[in-house]
């Protein structure tokens, strides 16, 4: 669990000033599902990892009304993997559970500065993680 924090923690630029909305763990085997609201006009971020046993990828399903994305989240990595939100409509992350896995997914969402997005605006979109 210490390296999955570390992740979450490493994968902040200190420019982002981010501001924390939620965080919280799961079981693999119990999966996730957490539905957010995205007020605000600061866009928002969602940072995920996985430290498990055994298992070296799990599928994080983004949707928000009819898009939906799937996105491979490598477990283990030093940094947590990034996904851009923007304000406005509520999403949807989840995560599928694994039968007789091991192990746990961590994630935080924050609001970031807009200057601070880097790569694709809204990875709900479809644009690469």
């Amino acid at each position: 669990m210490q390296r999955a924090e570390r992740a979450l923690e490493s994968a902040f630029d200190s420019d982002a000033r981010p501001e924390l909305v939620d965080t919280a763990s799961a079981s693999v085997a119990s999966g996730m599902d957490e539905k957010h609201k995205t007020p605000g006009d600061r866009p928002y971020l969602l940072s995920i990892t996985c430290d498990t046993d055994g298992i070296g990828e799990l599928t994080l399903t983004l949707s928000r009304g009819d898009q939906e994305q799937a996105y491979g989240i490598e477990c283990g990595d030093r940094e947590a993997d990034q996904f851009n939100i923007p304000a406005g409509k509520p999403f949807t992350a989840r995560v599928d559970p694994v039968k007789d896995g091991t192990g746990l997914i961590l994630w935080r969402l924050d609001t970031i500065a807009r200057d601070a997005v880097e790569g694709c605006e809204d990875d709900l979109d479809g644009c690469d993680g």
